[in-house]
């Protein structure tokens, strides 16, 4: 789904960014893996992003992680613009998008009920 297109040159663009915008950070890889793009578009468009000062990155190890540049000029029109497109983008990705799991869900804890209560106080507001 490409919701900006006449805005943003590729498609990988409008998703990386509607990926930082709603995890705050993350990696080539990893981005490329959730939205199933190869991993040398996203690497590219990164690239050409941070050459613009839209997003900034650093080291962590050997890896590189990147995140909005909250320096960006424009950071704001964009994020209200993301916000926007989110809109049209099907709640099953939203969904996926705002569970970042990182370490093992404990034995016996819901998973329903942690997603439901984060999706209404951390994105519904934001999608007014």
């Amino acid at each position: 789904m490409f919701v900006l297109k006449g805005i943003l040159r590729a498609e990988s663009q409008e998703k990386i960014l509607i990926f930082l915008m709603i995890r705050g950070s993350g990696y080539g890889k990893g981005i490329a893996e959730f939205f199933g793009l190869s991993q040398n578009s996203v690497q590219k468009q990164l690239a050409r992003m941070e050459e613009d000062g839209v997003v900034v990155s650093h080291l962590i190890g050997r890896l590189r992680e990147y995140q909005l540049n909250p320096r960006y000029l424009f950071l704001d029109p964009i994020k209200n613009l993301l916000k926007l497109a989110l809109k049209v983008y099907p709640e099953s990705v939203i969904q996926d998008l705002i569970m970042n799991r990182t370490k093992p869900r404990s034995t016996g804890k819901p998973t329903v009920a942690a997603r439901l209560r984060k999706t209404e106080n951390e994105f519904n507001n934001d999608r007014l």
